[in-house]
């Protein structure tokens, strides 16, 4: 098949781990024989210097990192950065990107990111591939934002309960088809294990910014999430690492984590693809804390970032979105919903380590590596004939 895969890889600061994931899929479809290229645009306000400050695409961060990201997958001469709309592109040409676009057999949109027309009007199959179950659904549903739903014909979410029985969240009379993140299982090695890691994770900061209402009731952020678990290092044993890329200064919320006994480090250290391995190799485990969002309506959000953790056979503590209904939990791979089941995870991964090791990685081969994943993610993508979301004309 050819394919056009669409995403942000670009943005400053560079997100390493959304890197990894993004390019899991255009890298393992294309190991998969399909015909690939990955698009990404970048708006003029967007394009910025090392420093932050706004600057042309020529000198910007964003074009270096796209094309040291490109290079390093082997894309470099398969990718098109379209900069302000089309004023400027990098890698392919604009219309090189058109003719490709008009023999593609399907868009990979993820999250709605492509919208040039010379792409999105071209390609005969759209895919809307939903990264933020809840918050996607709720902006429909309630705030009326479509969010170029109505360009596409089939619709994918990472939220495994999405379209279901199994959570209170609407379908927006959407077809959901659902999805795991795919890994490369040769690109995460287990490496030397630490005598002595912590339970980490990264995390983006965002107290109240983004907080929607749905029947009265209010789906929050992450920030959310973590004061409830604040008190875990007071229960155990084990010291904890949360590297944050929105630390605010005076945030009352990062305080009560570093009283509490967590390390709160500066996620901007994470600034390469490899530093981001390197970072999950010198873990223990993952403590896997999700947005409140994505709990509070039962998503079944299955996070990438825990793919990697298990893939680097390193066991995951994660909190639970109904993910676990989906996947075997109890080995390498645990839940949880309290303080006291938190506590009682961290116990029984720290009593039996190297079998939660070897579980992990037994768990990303069997169910999160591409050659399993990715196949059922284009027959769902492919499936049926192109029936439009409700809205589009």
């Amino acid at each position: 098949m050819r394919i056009v895969i669409g995403s942000v890889i670009s943005a400053q600061p560079y997100s390493p781990g959304m890197v990894w994931n993004w390019m899991q899929h255009a890298v393992g479809l294309k190991r998969l024989g399909h015909d690939v290229v990955y698009v990404e645009e970048v708006p003029r306000e967007l394009c910025v210097d090392a420093s932050g400050a706004p600057c042309p695409l020529e000198s910007s961060a964003n074009l270096r990192s796209f094309c040291a990201t490109m290079e390093r997958f082997g894309f470099l001469d398969r990718a098109c950065l379209i900069y302000a709309g089309g004023e400027a592109t990098a890698g392919m040409s604009i219309d090189t990107l058109e003719k490709y676009s008009r023999q593609a057999d399907v868009l990979l949109n993820i999250s709605g990111h492509v919208t040039h027309p010379r792409v999105v009007d071209a390609v005969r199959r759209r895919v809307y591939m939903d990264q933020d179950p809840v918050y996607t659904q709720l902006w429909r549903a309630e705030y009326k934002k479509t969010w170029n739903f109505d360009q596409h014909d089939a619709y994918v979410t990472v939220g495994l309960n999405i379209g279901t029985p199994h959570t209170p969240i609407p379908d927006c009379g959407i077809e959901w088809h659902r999805a795991l993140p795919p890994v490369l299982i040769d690109c995460w090695q287990d490496q030397p294990r630490p005598a002595d890691g912590c339970f980490t994770t990264v995390a983006s900061w965002q107290a109240g910014l983004y907080d929607l209402q749905f029947r009265d009731e209010w789906y929050g952020s992450k920030s959310i999430e973590f004061e409830r678990f604040a008190a875990l290092p007071t229960l155990v044993d084990q010291r904890f690492e949360v590297a944050l890329r929105k630390n605010l200064p005076g945030d009352e919320r990062v305080q009560l984590l570093r009283d509490r006994g967590w390390i709160v480090s500066d996620a901007g250290r994470i600034n390469s693809l490899t530093a981001y391995q390197d970072f999950i190799a010198g873990s223990r485990a993952e403590i896997g804390i999700a947005k409140n969002s994505y709990v509070k309506g039962r998503s079944g959000w299955f996070s990438d970032r825990t793919a990697h953790y298990l893939a680097n056979a390193r066991p995951a503590l994660a909190q639970a979105t109904g993910f676990e209904r989906h996947l075997p939990t109890g080995q390498g791979l645990l839940s949880f919903a309290s303080l006291e089941e938190a506590a009682e995870g961290v116990a029984r991964i720290n009593r039996d380590y190297d079998a939660h090791c070897r579980a992990a990685r037994a768990i990303a081969e069997e169910f999160l590596d591409y050659r399993k994943v990715l196949p059922r993610l284009l027959e769902d993508c492919m499936a049926g004939p192109t029936s439009p979301c409700p809205d589009r004309g």
